[in-house]
């Protein structure tokens, strides 16, 4: 019985503290999203940006333009990312190779309708 209670414990214990632990983590976050700077994101972007360049071309040589412009339609996100270099490799390729998915069945679309 006394191992029941000892167990019961801890297992609360570890809630409490994970409930805590969650708590503070995004009070925290929230504080450093306040005291962040709105203009620290503001600076000159290049009036033309080229595709990601991968060390072999995964991009079936698709028109970076066209690529570009599915990303701001379909992941905004990911563009301001892009756009502002903070995008990571794999993310990137996972959303180029996803564009690029999207341009074929455009052109699938396109030949199937004509």
């Amino acid at each position: 019985m006394v191992e029941i209670v000892v167990i019961a414990a801890l297992a609360l214990n570890g809630i409490l503290c994970t409930a805590a632990l969650v708590w503070l983590l995004r009070r925290a976050g929230r504080q450093r999203d306040r005291d962040w700077p709105a203009e620290a994101f503001l600076f000159d972007l290049p009036d033309k940006l080229e595709p990601p360049v991968p060390e072999s071309d995964p991009f079936g040589g698709y028109p970076s333009a066209e690529i570009l412009s599915i990303m701001a339609e379909h992941y905004p996100a990911a563009y301001a990312r892009f756009r502002s270099g903070r995008l990571e490799t794999p993310e990137r390729i996972e959303v180029w190779d996803a564009c690029s998915a999207i341009l074929d069945a455009r052109f699938e679309i396109e030949e199937l309708c004509s």
